[in-house]
């Protein structure tokens, strides 16, 4: 009884052990994977991170495009702000008088065509079509068959012809007249003056010939020209 109640003793002996060293692995397994369990909530913060850091990223790159986008929309208005336009209006002989828009860098050959081009009777004389144009200006291409311009002309033609036609007094002229005879110069012109305060005045033209410098050849050339 003694021998059986000894072996049933060191039976639970062992149970127990064995039971202890069974507990103490479940409780090191448990540990171990609590270890786990806070190595992976410490990585997944690594992972938040990074994709925090991507984010930040998505960010000022979004930031960098809207920077360039916002250069190229300043360069634009710089661009729109070279390009101004001014007003301008032409009229007389092309065959669309009009105001127009047009380019700041215009001239008026580019007005001129924009409005059709000129008629027949345009006249460019008095136009410089290389001109540039300025902002509100006025361009006016006059008619060549232009009554009031007939009239300047004509009148202008015939003052040349009174003058050319009226003579020189050698008695009374002035410096200045003397002066517009073909080869009499200032010398020669107060030599004529003296002369005739001399000799109390030319008795004929071919007394011209007594001034000093005016020879034959040269009264030839101012007969024409001269009386007393």
């Amino acid at each position: 009884m003694v021998q059986e109640f000894l072996k049933d003793k060191k039976k639970i002996g062992i149970l127990s052990m064995l039971f202890i060293v069974v507990i103490v692995l479940i409780g090191l397994y448990v540990k171990s994977g609590f270890k786990e369990l806070k190595k992976n909530d410490t990585e997944s913060i690594f992972v938040d991170d990074s994709i925090e850091a991507d984010t930040s990223n998505d960010e000022s790159v979004n930031v960098k495009n809207n920077n360039k986008s916002n250069n190229k929309d300043s360069k634009k208005q710089i661009v729109v702000a070279k390009n101004k336009n001014i007003v301008v209006e032409i009229k007389g002989e092309v065959k669309k008088p009009d105001v127009y828009t047009m380019s700041e860098d215009s001239i008026v050959k580019d007005l001129i065509d924009i409005s059709g081009g000129l008629t027949e009777n345009a006249d460019l004389s008095n136009i410089n079509r290389a001109k540039k144009l300025q902002d509100h200006e006025l361009i006016y291409i006059s008619n060549k068959n232009d009554e009031n311009k007939e009239i300047q002309t004509v009148n202008s033609n015939s003052s040349n012809k009174d003058i050319s036609n009226k003579k020189i007094n050698l008695n009374s002229a002035t410096l200045d007249q003397l002066k517009t005879l073909n080869g009499i110069g200032d010398s020669k012109a107060k030599g004529i003056i003296e002369y005739r305060e001399k000799s109390g005045g030319f008795k004929s033209i071919e007394e011209i010939k007594n001034v000093s410098g005016i020879g034959d050849n040269m009264f030839e050339r101012i007969k024409e020209q001269i009386e007393i």
